[in-house]
């Protein structure tokens, strides 16, 4: 009898234990999760929303958060302060891959793609993974630490570093040094030039035809050939420029600490016009559909004529630009709550609540919405009467056929941290 009360008293205790093992590990999941949630279709319907997809990044839910979203003309990518990047398809939402760059805890910037290949900067080291499947390429240790991201066409990649000298590596020559393993020593082997500035690069360079262009933290902005590294022309600011170029057509768009806003001849350098603020530029500026937008966090969100620079609307509310449609412009505001403002005048037509999703992408692509909590959490939104995407840039890069979403499973149906009875990948 006592052998009986023994095995029935074990038996209880084992019970305890697994309960308290799974009380615990749920306890750790929703603190980790706590407050973060999807916006169902009945929510998103008020807004003339509906949600395109959602998805979950990789992240370590002990010491890690989603910094950076980037996109290009078919993935999405998240990467964490862990050095974790994860791909999803930016239309359906199908998760690709899953990478860990490095040790991880180190600083590091949006990713950036050509066709083939993806690019990162963590820390000293640049990455290439393979587009497709993530698999890493090559990593190569760089002389200084990168202070961008850095920027990447068929042939080339341009790095700005800390030190204020701009690398430009043949991708060809990286390539070849690594299938016979000879990185990192053989390295400066596949520098096709370098240029030193006065200090720190701090905006990822701009590459036309002709001309490589980029800013540094000395004031100055530079344009250099690409073959062979000649000083095409140099433009001078009253302080530091830290806000990101933008081009579009013919022109450079140059945002500077003196509180100016410039708009040069992508050629020569020359100046086309130029507006004066009543504060630093320090956000980067947008050009979409001959319209330039400036956002400031302090000072709301203004539309400018591409052409000449004049004001056409100012919403103070609104702190960052986000995406662009044909009748809206969506906005973040101090808060982090999603602006709908009306194209027309910059009026509110209305917020949506999103402050639990604190990475939000400035999308110059796409009129898409994409957001991402922290935890990894990831939400791709679209305007309900904009079935297909409205695209902006690059039209030749995108494929001919659009994919089409999967079916949602049953696992992540049931993972789907959504209201019950919803289709969460609709």
């Amino acid at each position: 009898m006592a052998g009986w009360k023994n095995l029935a008293f074990s038996f209880l205790a084992l019970i305890l234990t697994v309960s308290s093992t799974e009380s615990l590990m749920a306890q750790k999941l929703n603190e980790s999760s706590v407050g973060i949630s999807l916006l169902s279709q009945r929510e998103l319907v008020q807004f003339d929303l509906d949600r395109v997809w959602w998805g979950q990044a990789t992240v370590d839910p002990h010491r890690d958060r989603i910094v950076h979203l980037s996109l290009d003309e078919i993935n999405l990518y998240a990467l964490s302060t862990s050095g974790i990047i994860t791909a999803f398809n930016n239309e359906t939402g199908k998760k690709l891959w899953a990478t860990q760059l490095g040790r991880g805890n180190n600083v590091s910037y949006p990713p950036v793609s050509n066709s083939k290949h993806v690019f990162v900067t963590v820390g000293m080291n640049l990455f290439s993974i393979n587009r497709l499947n993530g698999e890493i390429n090559w990593e190569l240790k760089l002389p200084n630490s990168a202070s961008t991201s850095p920027t990447v066409d068929e042939d080339m990649i341009y790095v700005g570093t800390l030190k204020g000298r701009v690398y430009a590596w043949d991708l060809k020559k990286l390539k070849e040094l690594n299938n016979e393993s000879k990185l990192p020593g053989w390295r400066d082997g596949a520098i096709r030039w370098t240029y030193q500035t006065g200090d720190t690069i701090n905006t990822p360079p701009i590459v036309t035809s002709r001309s490589l262009i980029f800013a540094s933290q000395d004031g100055s902005l530079y344009s250099v050939t690409i073959n062979n590294r000649q000083l095409a022309f140099q433009f001078e600011t009253d302080a530091p420029i830290s806000a990101n170029l933008a081009e579009s057509g013919k022109s450079l768009f140059l945002a500077s600490e003196d509180q100016n806003l410039y708009c040069l001849n992508i050629l020569n350098g020359i100046v086309k016009w130029r507006i004066r603020t009543s504060f630093p530029l320090r956000k980067p500026v947008t050009v979409l559909d001959n319209n330039v937008y400036l956002s400031s966090q302090k000072n709301g969100l203004f539309e400018l004529s591409a052409a000449s620079g004049h004001e056409q609307w100012w919403q103070p509310l609104a702190s960052s630009f986000i995406s662009l449609t044909p009748t809206r412009v969506y906005a973040s505001d101090e808060l982090g709550n999603l602006l709908i403002l009306s194209r027309k005048d910059g009026a509110v037509l209305s917020a949506v609540p999103l402050r639990k999703y604190q990475v939000k992408l400035m999308n110059e692509q796409t009129d898409r919405i994409f957001c991402a909590s922290e935890s990894g959490l990831i939400m791709c939104l679209r305007q309900s009467d904009l079935p297909f995407p409205v695209r902006f840039k690059h039209q030749d890069r995108y494929p001919i056929l659009p994919e089409i979403a999967p079916e949602p499973s049953a696992t992540d149906a049931a993972a789907a941290p959504a209201p019950a009875n919803e289709n969460a990948n609709q």
